[in-house]
């Protein structure tokens, strides 16, 4: 009877070649690679929209366009010098925060920021400064070096879709990464014609007041005016006359009223002319109102008209831009793949032990 014998082979090649190693070697590392926390220092965009630039290094509210100190109920104040020297203060406009729901118009400030990610910093840099200029645009801060670079810049709000459709186009959405907000400022609007509101009326109310006063006073003088006539007619009449005592004692008696109206006729044009230089003086307070108001307005529209933002550049390694086209464990598993590939084909190549 004869004894059957099986002969086992075993898996292992008799020679395994460097590339099987090397492959082996790759997966093992690029694994642990993936593994570790990824650390990043991406640049920190200098003048990005935000609460933090609403206050200076101590803290303070910053000045408004003017520059007038804000006070503590929100309402900023600027000096109108007036005569005299002295200081009149008119309100700026300042946000409502109750702005009816039934007013849907849109005011839209736009912040755009955007982060690249290229293997050549100063080249993209001057793309992006291109591409910014050829918009009509404005660069307020650049700085590039080998492996960061920075543009903050400001474009028209009408060319900022054909400009955000080039930019984006300078490199891959996948080294790309967009961040945009925008801010409705509906309520400073609305406290801009509010206030436009205030001051018209204020105008209006001053001008009236100055015509009252003008009115008052002509009224005045033609009174006191027609008795110092009537005093000087009088002590005509009785100046021809016989002087007898009676005689001399009425001339004295309306000469002295002639000269209390005459006194008092001087006296209503002093106070006259005071009253009417304080209504001017209101009347120029109002009209500066009404001014700041209107440049506050065109303040805001042409901030609503202009599109400010920031682009972020950063250099790239070329493991970084594998792991983009392949993320997660891709990359591992494509190195433990063709490292199997290749420990088969050396079991044809040298056969097994």
């Amino acid at each position: 009877m004869a004894d059957n014998q099986t002969t086992v082979r075993s898996f292992r090649p008799r020679r395994i070649s460097w590339l099987t190693i090397v492959l082996a070697l790759l997966a093992v590392v690029s694994f642990v690679a993936i593994s570790r926390p990824n650390v990043r220092y991406d640049v920190i965009p200098m003048g990005t929209p935000g609460m933090m630039e609403n206050y200076d290094s101590s803290g303070a509210l910053p000045p408004t366009q003017t520059g007038a100190p804000m006070m503590d109920n929100g309402v900023s104040s600027a000096p109108s010098q007036g005569k005299g020297g002295s200081d009149m203060y008119y309100p700026y406009p300042y946000p409502s925060p109750d702005v009816p729901v039934t007013d849907t118009r849109e005011f839209l400030k736009v912040y755009y920021n955007a982060s690249m990610r290229t293997r050549d910093v100063s080249v993209l840099t001057r793309r992006v400064e291109t591409t910014v200029r050829g918009y009509s645009g404005r660069i307020d801060h650049e700085s590039s070096s080998p492996q960061y670079g920075y543009v903050s810049f400001a474009v028209p709000q009408s060319k900022y879709d054909a400009f955000r459709a080039e930019l984006e186009s300078l490199v891959a959405s996948r080294f790309l990464t967009v961040n945009i907000s925008s801010q409705n400022l509906l309520p400073q609007k609305v406290s801009i014609e509010e206030q436009q509101k205030q001051a018209d009326t204020a105008l209006s109310d001053y001008k009236t007041a100055r015509q009252k006063i003008v009115s008052a006073h002509a009224r005045i003088v033609q009174f006191l005016q027609s008795k110092i006539d009537a005093d000087a007619a009088q002590l005509a009449t009785l100046r021809a006359q016989t002087q007898t005592p009676d005689i001399l004692f009425q001339i004295q008696t309306i000469s002295d009223d002639w000269s209390a109206q005459k006194l008092q006729l001087v006296r209503e044009n002093a106070a006259y002319t005071s009253q009417l230089n304080n209504a001017d003086r209101n009347i120029k307070y109002a009209e500066d109102w009404i001014k700041a108001v209107q440049t506050q307005d065109q303040t805001l529209l042409d901030n609503v008209a202009t599109v400010t933002g920031t682009v972020s550049i950063a250099w790239i390694s070329l493991w970084d831009c594998a792991r983009l086209y392949l993320p997660g464990y891709w990359i591992p598993f494509i190195f433990a793949a063709l490292a199997c590939l290749s420990f088969l084909f050396d079991r044809r190549r040298y056969g097994t032990v």
